[in-house]
């Protein structure tokens, strides 16, 4: 190099002047050629610091903050649960037990079967309402439908819940080499180290609608409610839709098997080989086979099961002539059950790593069977449920008889009817005895009245249903309330005496009797505010109705007033429940809390006291000393004589009340969780 350049320097400068000048032109070509590598290296490590830098705050916008906090457990005197375990949605081993997370609480069951412990609200959870589980770091993780993430170490509970988002649903968890990761339905694909939350997006984007999680060496496969599937391999992230062959956008689960990958879809299973998972765009799914309702895969030994909504599992058999795959029929749901008239729904396949065991998830409990040799062994039915128990979670109505049992009523499921002990004495449930909307107990003529979407239902003294719908002569079977008016009252005429009804097409006055013809209707024609109306409430001369438009008062069959936002101090108009107490009337509104209609015709609202709750429909009773609100954020408790307000929340298996019953000593709340039955005596402890 040296010499080079001396030869090139010789070619312009007088030899004397470079002789003497040599060993200074060496010198500086030299410290010129050190400068450039310190320059070069500078770059370097600057690009170097700068790539670091933007890792570091890609990692840093990654992390998500949170609360973490111990849930203690509550003191359970005057308080008792009657809750459905039967939906079951996630199995977990755990410090040698088997644990169930269902819509009822947390189930630990010994290996028969036999429920040892029954973990609820009172045990320190957020919520009943459960969603997944997973093994991680000693402890057992618990996803939660609205309340976040619950870690259990087997005595106490804490829970994790992210300040930077409000979606709080977890849908899935999965270990993974030494981290859980969590789906959820709104709030993106977290990871979790045991210290830190972090998000994992795609490209950049969030993830949302995650119905499941899985894994094998290389690869993450997230499978989500309507986006397709995401897949990751290393730092690339690739997504398939029904644009690239899936059946469905609603991926259910995954299953990668030898050089394929099959993947089932609400609509179908579709598989595609995992070697051209990123070689083109243009690599497409191959449809199997169409089905609807499917709902889970997975693999059972060298076998691949494929489960529907309904319980029936079919196997994906490949041809070894023609390599064709199809999906042969392996069982029935009812292969599962001695009881042939179980309806089953929800239902998942589950198998645990090195067991032959597979477990069938559903609404109607848990069923283990052996897998072997592509062949049923053995079924089991695990007891998952007692005769104490509601046949559905989510308690749309409740209401009192004239001797003490406890009538509750669910949208889907029909009525149970209780004894004041608590044992469930009947269940009713017919075609029309399903879509509870609401329950009120005539007192005249000893029956009990239920409004549902098929008409209004009426039992007899043998618990018979008499329905009473637009044939006879209503104007919508559509029935959302229902109250009976005394023979006695003045608030119509004495041929309009019997029933008021609240309906989707407006207000309907009729008879006791199943008399066709005998029903007339009031609606915007004459006045209602709106014809969707929630609830009826008759007081002294007067007939009050609550609609969607506002707060209607009815004389002698005529709208005589409206109370609306425009004309008064009701803040919404959406009023949902109506209740009247020693000649004082409560009214309910979804979003702008509860008023009280004083004696001179205004409305005073409770906002400063309980702020602006969403009353539920069926949520307003009274025993007279006290009015209880069912809201979306707990139940509201007012001393009427003090006129001041309690809060329960902590108490209740799922913050959203939707139904209220007291009777003299008890009350009832009924919320999308089962039920709390809580003594009055409670009340006096509780506190906000």
């Amino acid at each position: 190099m040296n010499s080079k350049l001396s030869q090139m320097i010789a070619s312009f400068a007088p030899r004397e002047w470079l002789m003497k000048h040599f060993r200074s032109i060496v010198i500086g070509l030299l410290l010129l050629q050190i400068g450039i590598v310190a320059a070069v290296w500078q770059a370097k490590r600057s690009a170097q610091n700068s790539l670091e830098a933007a890792a570091a705050e890609l990692a840093r916008q990654s992390v998500v903050p949170f609360e973490k906090r111990l849930l203690p457990a509550i003191n359970p005197e005057g308080i008792r649960l009657m809750q459905n375990t039967r939906g079951a949605r996630s199995l977990a081993r755990f410090n040698n037990s088997l644990f169930a997370a269902t819509d009822g609480g947390l189930l630990q069951l010994a290996n028969d079967g036999t429920a040892n412990r029954h973990f609820t609200v009172l045990d320190g959870l957020p919520e009943s309402d459960l969603t997944a589980l997973a093994e991680f770091g000693g402890q057992l993780f618990i996803g939660t439908r609205s309340q976040g993430l619950v870690a259990f170490d087997g005595s106490h509970f804490t829970a994790y819940r992210w300040t930077d988002r409000k979606a709080q649903a977890v849908t899935s968890l999965l270990e993974d080499k030494g981290h859980l990761l969590i789906g959820t339905f709104a709030g993106g694909l977290l990871e979790f180290d045991g210290k830190q939350f972090r998000e994992v997006k795609a490209v950049e984007k969030r993830i949302n609608g995650i119905e499941r999680v899985t894994v094998d060496n290389t690869r993450m496969f997230v499978c989500t409610f309507a986006e397709g599937l995401w897949i990751s391999e290393a730092t690339r992230w690739r997504q398939f839709t029904v644009a690239d062959g899936l059946p469905s956008n609603r991926v259910v689960g995954v299953v990668p098997n030898g050089e394929q990958l099959f993947v089932a879809t609400d609509f179908g299973v579709a598989a595609i080989a995992i070697n051209k998972l990123f070689v083109s765009e243009q690599n497409g799914f191959q449809t199997l086979a169409t089905l609807p309702s499917l709902s889970s895969i997975v693999r059972a030994g060298t076998s691949i099961l494929i489960s529907k909504d309904n319980g029936e599992v079919f196997q994906l058999v490949t041809d070894a002539r023609t390599k064709r795959t199809q999906l042969t029929p392996a069982f029935h749901q009812r292969e599962f059950s001695s009881k042939k008239s179980e309806s089953f729904s929800s239902c998942q396949l589950n198998v645990f790593s090195g067991e032959q065991s597979l477990w069938l998830l559903s609404n109607e409990g848990i069923r283990r069977t052996s897998w072997q040799d592509e062949r049923l062994s053995e079924n089991r039915s695990l007891p998952v449920a007692v005769l104490t128990q509601p046949t559905s979670n989510i308690i749309s109505a409740l209401a009192l008889d004239g001797v003490g049992n406890l009538w509750v009523g669910s949208f889907r499921n029909g009525i149970d009817v209780f004894t004041p002990e608590g044992r469930r004495l009947t269940h009713l449930e017919t075609s029309a005895v399903r879509e509870i909307n609401s329950l009120a107990w005539d007192s005249a003529a000893q029956q009990m009245i239920a409004a549902t979407s098929q008409g209004l239902v009426r039992f007899n003294s043998s618990m018979q249903p008499q329905i009473v719908g637009v044939a006879e002569g209503l104007i919508s079977n559509s029935i959302l309330h229902a109250a009976p008016l005394q023979k006695t009252s003045s608030a119509s005429s004495a041929s309009l005496n019997g029933f008021v009804l609240a309906t989707n097409r407006g207000l309907a006055f009729g008879q006791s009797g199943n008399q066709a013809k005998q029903w007339q209707a009031l609606t915007t024609v004459q006045g209602l505010p709106s014809n969707s109306v929630y609830a009826v409430q008759p007081l002294r001369e007067s007939i009050y109705a609550g609609t969607l438009s506002g707060l209607a008062q009815i004389n002698s069959g005529r709208v005589v007033r409206v109370f609306k936002d425009s004309n008064s101090k009701l803040t919404h108009n959406w009023v949902t429940a109506i209740c009247s107490v020693n000649g004082r009337l409560f009214v309910g509104t979804y979003g702008g809390g509860v008023f009280e209609l004083t004696p001179s015709g205004e409305l005073i609202g409770f906002t400063s006291e309980i702020g602006k709750q969403s009353v539920n429909p069926n949520a307003m009773a009274t025993d007279g000393q006290r009015l209880y609100v069912g809201t979306l954020d707990g139940a509201w408790v007012l001393e009427l004589a003090s006129q001041k307000w309690t809060k329960l929340k902590a108490e209740l298996p799922s913050s959203t009340v939707l139904s209220v019953a007291v009777e003299n000593d008890n009350v009832y709340f009924g919320t999308t969780s089962g039920i709390a039955h809580i003594h009055k005596k409670r009340l006096d402890f509780v506190r906000e």
